[in-house]
């Protein structure tokens, strides 16, 4: 009698195992990615981020902004203050730079009647664009002591409190969108070595912004 040969018998792969070598090859793809993600171009992800840096450096324009500034640069002109005050963009808003002799007499806080026109001009740009004001007083290095203005703190404190009182008496602009600053001689725009440079540095500063 003639016996077949046997096909030996082929034990199936444990389920354990099939799992396993699946885990590991999802562990190599994820290093081999991870290696890849590593090995970016430094130089050009470091450009990247400057150009969005810059670009949330940038103020976005404001067309009300503008018509504002404009109204204020028609008003001097219809004031004939063209060459008394200018009017200077800024990030958040815009300002108007006046010199002191405008406003004041030689070192006095009391308000010349003379440029009450121009304040009411500003307070209808400021409530009719929504603006909050600040009013900075500043004065050059010559020192000053009476006993109402010991120094120029207190002296440009005064002119710029005064100012921002007349906006709010006159025009009942609501006090939390005013502010008074006194810097005295301490921030100029010129040298104080000079009478031209002098002059420049005694000015009061009205800076507009949107209300948020």
């Amino acid at each position: 009698m003639i016996r077949m040969p046997q096909t030996p018998s082929v034990e199936p792969v444990p389920q354990w195992q099939t799992i396993y070598c699946s885990l590991v090859l999802l562990l190599v793809v994820f290093f081999v990615m991870l290696i890849a993600y590593s090995n970016i171009d430094q130089g050009r992800l470091k450009k990247i981020k400057k150009v969005v840096s810059l670009e949330k450096d940038i103020p976005a324009r404001d067309s009300g902004m503008d018509q504002a500034m404009l109204s204020l640069q028609q008003l001097t002109d219809r004031l004939g203050m063209k060459g008394d005050l200018s009017v200077i963009r800024t990030p958040s808003g815009f300002k108007a730079v006046v010199p002191n002799p405008v406003l004041f007499g030689s070192g006095d806080a009391s308000l010349n009647k003379s440029v009450f026109a121009v304040l009411d001009g500003i307070i209808g740009i400021a409530k009719s664009n929504n603006l909050a004001i600040q009013v900075e007083g500043h004065t050059d290095n010559m020192p000053i002591e009476t006993a109402q203005y010991p120094s120029n703190w207190e002296l440009s404190t005064l002119r710029a409190v005064n100012i921002l009182r007349y906006l709010q008496r006159k025009g009942d602009i609501p006090p939390e969108r005013l502010a008074a600053v006194g810097f005295g001689e301490y921030q100029p725009i010129a040298s104080n070595d000079t009478p031209e440079g002098r002059k420049k540095n005694r000015r009061i500063e009205i800076m507009f912004r949107p209300v948020r």
